[in-house]
């Protein structure tokens, strides 16, 4: 394993462990056994380098819908909105970022990307005349912030895939009879 490799999994650790705010790059260096000089040749600050997490889930996030070749449109955006409800549910990294409230940023970061990540997906579809004429960008928020809002504002006990099956069926028939 090469430095930047030790740098980023002892990071990796100790963001999960303690969160965003209490970990300092002199820790991260100590812990890696390296400089901080090393940590700042690969990252300028501890923003980026916290900041590469969120990126390497949201590049996972994207490969896995490029991958699921045999979905519609509609079932791989749910699929993937679905990861991330797993993701935020049970990973450690994510619920330290959740708890901790001066991490809006990180959030933001995260949402803005997939925001954009479905609305590009949106686009093609349209010009593939596969999905109706929409608005993409108004489209893609409304349905990454219905799944947001189920995670965080649902008051009952959730489940994961009644959730993404019920706003498949929806957004592929709609309400109405």
């Amino acid at each position: 394993m090469n430095k930047k490799e030790i740098v980023i999994n002892t990071a990796r650790e100790l963001f999960t462990k303690y969160g965003y705010k209490k970990v300092s790059m002199d820790e991260i260096a100590q812990k890696a056994k390296v400089t901080k000089k090393t940590i700042y040749t690969y990252f300028k600050d501890k923003q980026e380098l916290f900041s590469y997490f969120i990126f390497e889930e949201l590049e996972s996030i994207k490969k896995e819908f490029d991958e699921s070749c045999d979905l519609s449109f509609i079932e791989k955006v749910s699929s993937s909105i679905y990861h991330i409800l797993k993701l935020r549910k049970n990973s450690p990294f994510f619920a330290n970022i959740l708890n901790e409230k001066e991490n809006t940023f990180f959030l933001k970061l995260y949402d803005d990307e997939m925001l954009k990540f479905i609305e590009e997906k949106i686009k093609e579809q349209i010009n593939k005349k596969t999905i109706k004429n929409c608005d993409s960008h108004l489209t893609s928020f409304i349905i990454y912030k219905i799944y947001i809002a189920i995670m965080f504002e649902y008051s009952k006990e959730l489940d994961e895939e009644k959730v993404t099956k019920e706003i498949t069926s929806i957004l592929k028939s709609g309400l109405l009879n």
